[in-house]
């Protein structure tokens, strides 16, 4: 089985920068923490990371990439954000929107750290929708924690956080590797 993460890196509003410095990301914050926290967890085990475009109009990236890739050996893990005030205190990451995966094992190694959400959180706008619905991968959406809503351009997130959350990313896909019962008996 091949783990793949995917983390698009368009902008749902046009800014004129953002800013890094003092330990935190600065600015329309929404997208790039998955980015850079993807971009960790490839450096930390290899995994293949593609940067997708167009989730905020069509999802052009993850159908370009869903055609790629094989549905029976693939599970996709999108890697973007999710807002603070969705998680209980003490989680660092959530894991949303699963499709074709049998996440139970998942929740019993990883509930103390990561929220997991029972039901579709925003089950259209984001690209599980289109991984996992549209094209039957084996898919689920990995969320770091932001503090304001998701296109705020006026947001931050320390770099702690995102740490955290990729220590959690990095722990999933390794686990993910090992798993022998990933996939859902009936999709």
């Amino acid at each position: 089985m091949q783990v793949i993460l995917s983390a698009h890196f368009d902008l749902a509003h046009q800014v004129p920068s953002m800013k890094l410095d003092n330990g935190k990301l600065a600015g329309l914050v929404d997208n790039f923490a998955g980015v850079f926290a993807a971009y960790q967890a490839n450096r930390r085990t290899d995994v293949p990371v593609y940067l997708t475009n167009f989730e905020e109009n069509g999802f052009g990236g993850a159908i370009d990439v869903a055609k790629k890739l094989d549905k029976d050996s693939t599970v996709v893990i999108v890697v973007d954000t999710v807002k603070k005030s969705d998680l209980p205190a003490g989680t660092v990451a959530s894991v949303a929107n699963v499709y074709n995966v049998d996440i139970q094992d998942l929740k019993k190694k990883f509930g103390g750290k990561v929220f997991f959400f029972e039901k579709l959180f925003e089950p259209t706008e984001d690209e599980t929708w289109i991984y996992g619905h549209r094209f039957g991968f084996a898919a689920f959406y990995f969320g770091i924690p932001i503090p304001k809503d998701y296109h705020e351009t006026e947001n931050n997130v320390s770099l702690k956080t995102i740490d955290a959350a990729t220590d959690a990313l990095v722990d999933i896909v390794n686990y993910l590797r090992r798993s022998r019962s990933l996939y859902k008996e009936s999709v």
